[in-house]
């Protein structure tokens, strides 16, 4: 199985011209005999785009593939994308996408455009995959090309999330516990190799838990599935204790915390090495000016989708509104997730938490939201 992409996206410099010659060659060239005639990406003149800021390449250790976009007509048009075919089922494709997608909701465009070779049936599968329509069939330039387009969602009117941790930190008489020291993650030390050989136990899966309070879902999910290796990260240092010290007193081994904010630990966590994320509660930050400070945003959404496996799942609950619509927009906004269940009924294995019992006697209905990351093959 391929290695998946770990690398970033980054603008594309005049140092690049070299690989991106061989990755554009090595990608379109066998398109030659099926269409009669070199496609026409490889007439692409790459030290000019280069020079235009048109190019973003996906780096892992070098260029594996790139994109060359410019805006037109209020759209951003999507001239080329190219992937190292030795790279191909890694990702790669479905990274440079999702930059291009970020860059025109930066810009305001209202979509992605581009077109294809009508005899290049890959490349239109993976498009349509992505969420691209077909919009228009045409005979130009001696190629029957097929013409497709994505709208973009407007970016939402945020100055965008922020890192760092606010509120309160302990709880009065808060004691340091043994307990955790003995389950704590270490972010200086590289992640391992499977990520399920983190634990003591025997696990064949992987889930986190961002904020958790006190534990009581984390230690019920443990306790239940043995097999599964559940993550915590929570700030609350005095909850931090709470779950570390009934994990031990339990003998839970498929248990490992990180105290502190969830961020660098997603950073830290191998690229699809994540079957589900547990959202559950999270601080909603009602006043306006603090909304920067709410853990759903398309930054994290982005993270999150790096680690999380094909197939897996983020699980989102909450009893306010106004940050249920809040993840909606976003996921709306996202190209890289889906919402799969949006409902006040929780989950079949869901043990009540004393934050939805508080939910329920305030008179407030807890939503229960399921989003599933789109993961798409190369083009």
């Amino acid at each position: 199985m391929p290695r998946p992409f770990n690398g970033s996206v980054r603008t594309g410099q005049p140092s690049d011209t070299a690989a991106l010659t061989r990755i554009l060659h090595d990608a379109f060239s066998p398109y030659t005999a099926i269409i009669g005639r070199p496609p026409t990406p490889l007439s692409l003149d790459i030290p000019a785009a280069i020079d235009a800021g048109e190019i973003l390449v996906a780096d892992d250790g070098g260029p594996l593939g790139f994109s060359c976009a410019f805006a037109r007509d209020g759209e951003l048009y999507i001239d080329v994308l190219a992937v190292d075919p030795a790279a191909q089922g890694r990702g790669v494709g479905a990274r440079l996408i999702l930059a291009l997608e970020r860059a025109a909701q930066a810009k305001g465009h209202s979509a992605l455009t581009l077109y294809t070779n009508a005899l290049m049936h890959q490349a239109l599968g993976v498009y349509l995959h992505l969420g691209f329509s077909e919009v228009d069939r045409r005979h130009e330039d001696g190629f029957d090309r097929v013409f497709m387009r994505r709208p973009v969602a407007p970016a939402l009117n945020i100055k965008g999330s922020v890192g760092g941790l606010f509120g309160r930190r302990r709880g009065p008489g808060f004691r340091h516990d043994t307990a955790f020291d003995a389950l704590a993650i270490d972010l200086s030390a590289p992640a391992p190799q499977p990520l399920t050989s983190l634990f003591d136990a025997l696990v064949t899966k992987v889930r986190l838990e961002v904020g958790f309070g006190g534990g009581e879902h984390l230690i019920d999910h443990a306790a239940r599935e043995p097999a599964v290796g559940l993550i915590g990260a929570e700030p609350y240092e005095t909850g931090m204790m709470q779950a570390a010290r009934a994990a031990v007193g339990q003998g839970l081994k498929n248990v490992r915390l990180h105290m502190g904010d969830a961020r660098p630990l997603i950073d830290w966590l191998p690229t699809s090495s994540v079957d589900r994320i547990d959202i559950l509660y999270p601080d909603p930050w009602p006043k306006q000016r603090h909304w920067k400070r709410r853990f759903i945003s398309i930054a994290n959404l982005t993270a999150m989708h790096r680690v999380l496996a094909s197939g897996a799942t983020v699980r989102f609950a909450s009893d306010i509104p106004a940050y249920c619509d809040w993840t909606r927009s976003h996921v709306r906004a996202h190209a890289g997730f889906q919402i799969v269940s949006d409902t006040p009924e929780a989950w079949p294995d869901w043990p009540s938490t004393r934050y939805e019992a508080k939910a329920l006697r305030e008179g407030r209905t807890p939503q229960y939201l399921t989003l599933q990351p789109i993961k798409v093959p190369d083009a």
